[in-house]
């Protein structure tokens, strides 16, 4: 029986060994499938580098990406779609199509710009390479023994071929004031050391002078536009001396505006915005539109520190006859001229007195003092027009000629009084003097001192100077 059992009966021994094979086997397909799904990993990320690559190579190259908004670009769809039957043609033409770089869609410079039938619009290049010789650095040089240091700086621009310069009355201000102290030179284009230049005249009520030189030949100079036709939005380009160091500095902008006003060492202004930078050392320098022509001076003095893209510029048309007058008599003559300084005076600011306008100061012997009016004087109408702001006197003053007689009609101490004013000419008055109410004198002109300069820069502008109580308004001369 014991026999029996052995023979039919299973060695543990043999039951074990085909189970330890089955077990091997099945570790060896699991680490056969991981091994493959590693590889086919492996394929995919490397065919996916290899797709990424050509991607990013058509797109570098043009081929590939959005391209609905490139000039010229073909659409490959509608190509494809076109050809219908697979014409070999138009297969070659769309593939040299898409083997060169499509042109860029917009340009700030064509954007900007303003066309005209009778004008050839010009980029930025051909701007600068037009204007730009005939744009100089000034400088106003301090006498010292025998030697000289530069004070002030600036930027002009020659407009006329025997030398003819402009530039801002700011900027030369020490030597007009002291031309024994202090002179001008500027540096002319085919010149590598300054030239000393004549002041020919200056006007501070528009910020503009005018310079001489003398030079063998015919100098480059620009050419004067029309600022009337300028509009808002339309391309500009300034070329300066900035910070008095750089110069032939060219910054591109817009017109962000028209007609500002601006008070300037208590004259009013209307003036150009941009945005194109107007540095220290811009000031004098040319603004120039779409046909390289200068439409208006640029003015860093008028520009705050702490202020950004925010320039301005004297309109060319505001100037026009100041310097035909700068040039002809070396002063400004038919200017209407009032001889007096009014002030606003704002509702409550002072306990009893009503809002309205007022003389601030007096010319001495001027249009005005000879009318008899006195500071303090409340302004409340100009034959018939009603004052409400300086700018109703302006717009009175400048409809008329010198010469014409106006009717004012003021209160004075309570009481209504009615005056007959004879406009002057301001070239009459160049030295005037000023009487306020605390009978101080100041002079009418800029006076050099009254500036703090740092070397290098343009004549910074004086703090404005303004009354306790009258809203904060400056004197502004009429």
């Amino acid at each position: 029986m014991d026999d029996l059992e052995n023979t039919t009966g299973t060695d543990p021994e043999d039951t074990q060994q085909p189970q330890a094979e089955a077990k091997k086997n099945r570790k060896k397909k699991k680490g056969n499938t991981a091994l493959k799904v590693v590889a086919t990993l492996l394929v995919l990320c490397i065919a996916y580098s290899a797709v990424q690559t050509v991607y990013i190579f058509r797109l570098n190259s043009g081929l590939a990406g959005i391209t609905s908004y490139l000039g010229g670009r073909k659409n490959d769809t509608q190509s494809s779609s076109d050809s219908g039957n697979g014409d070999d043609t138009d297969s070659t033409d769309s593939s040299a199509d898409d083997s060169e770089l499509a042109d860029p869609w917009f340009s700030l410079e064509e954007a900007a710009s303003v066309t005209d039938p009778d004008k050839d619009t010009l980029s930025t290049t051909e701007i600068v390479d037009m204007v730009s010789p005939a744009t100089l650095s000034v400088y106003v040089m301090q006498k010292s023994g025998s030697s000289s240091t530069k004070i002030a700086a600036g930027t002009g621009f020659i407009i006329t071929a025997d030398g003819y310069i402009v530039t801002n009355q700011h900027v030369i201000a020490y030597a007009m004031e002291d031309p024994d102290t202090y002179y001008v030179t500027v540096m002319l284009p085919d010149s590598e050391d300054p030239v000393k230049a004549e002041i020919v005249g200056g006007d501070e009520q528009t910020d503009i002078a005018v310079l001489k030189v003398d030079h063998d030949g015919d100098l480059p100079c620009v050419t004067l536009g029309d600022s009337s036709k300028l509009q808002a939005g339309e391309l500009v380009v300034a070329i300066g001396n900035a910070l008095g160091t750089l110069d032939d500095t060219v910054t591109v902008g817009v017109v962000s505006a028209l007609d500002r006003e601006i008070e300037n060492d208590g004259y009013s202004l209307d003036v150009i915005q941009t945005d194109a930078a107007i540095n220290t050392g811009n000031s004098g320098g040319p603004l120039i539109n779409s046909f390289g022509e200068v439409i208006g001076i640029t003015n860093a003095k008028i520009v705050t520190s702490t202020s950004e893209s925010l320039g301005f510029a004297i309109p060319i048309d505001t100037v026009k006859t100041v310097i035909e007058s700068l040039i002809n008599y070396g002063k400004v003559v038919n200017r209407p001229y009032l001889g007096i300084s009014v002030t606003t005076v704002a509702d409550g600011a002072y306990f009893g007195v009503d809002a309205g306008v007022y003389v601030g100061a007096v010319v001495s012997n001027g249009p005005g003092d000879e009318a008899g009016l006195e500071v303090g004087d409340k302004i409340v109408s100009i034959d018939g027009v009603e004052i409400n702001e300086s700018d109703d006197i302006i717009d009175v003053r400048d409809s008329h000629a010198v010469g014409d007689k106006l009717t004012f009609d003021i209160v004075r101490d309570g009481d209504d009084k009615e005056l007959t004013l004879t406009i002057g000419d301001s070239g009459d008055y160049e030295d005037a003097t000023y009487t306020t109410d605390d009978n101080a004198d100041s002079s009418n002109d800029n006076s050099a001192d009254s500036s703090d300069n740092n070397e290098g820069q343009d004549n910074e502008p004086d703090s404005t100077q303004d009354t306790q109580g009258v809203d904060n308004n400056p004197f502004i001369h009429k």
